[in-house]
């Protein structure tokens, strides 16, 4: 096993962790820090040492970067209360690990992932389910969103280690 796997346990973590976290979104409109927290460690655990093995700093810099950013526009949007914390930390924990393989993946998973909110919401508005007021999890979104994108790497990394 090489360097280039571990760079995608944060995808890989995140990716078993969405079940407990869209359920538990649905149900409560939260997203628990013991989770999200260990999901922001693990990403940026897996990264550093992949670019420490790998000589990628650039790589982790990125990822750092995409993360700080998250968090600053997030406070400021949770501040004003158009998105929940939790929401914020998972998606610092998401940018760190798909910036380390791409910055532009993070804008292809958040247009999914809203994307996505926003359709079920104007379906939901069609039919009466919801009104303009409604607050909508938008946890489940998000890691679809994520993990159909963060897919993209892991393919890319399996492939070529199975090629080399």
């Amino acid at each position: 096993m090489t360097f280039a796997y571990v760079s995608v346990l944060p995808i890989l973590l995140i990716a078993a962790l969405s079940i407990p976290l869209a359920v538990i979104d649905i149900r409560e409109h939260r997203l628990p820090n013991k989770i999200t927290y260990s999901a922001i460690i693990g990403s940026l655990f897996a990264t550093f040492v992949t670019s420490a093995a790998t000589s990628r700093w650039l790589d982790f810099g990125a990822g750092l970067l995409a993360g700080s950013i998250t968090a600053i526009i997030g406070y400021l949007l949770a501040r004003f209360k158009v998105i929940g914390m939790g929401d914020i930390k998972l998606l610092i924990a998401m940018h760190i690990s798909l910036a380390w393989h791409a910055p532009v993946l993070i804008l292809f998973s958040l247009s999914l992932g809203l994307g996505l909110a926003t359709l079920i919401g104007l379906i939901g508005l069609v039919l009466g389910k919801l009104g303009p007021k409604s607050l909508m999890p938008l946890g489940p979104y998000l890691l679809i969103g994520f993990l159909i994108i963060g897919g993209i790497p892991v393919a890319e990394i399996i492939t070529e280690e199975a090629l080399s």
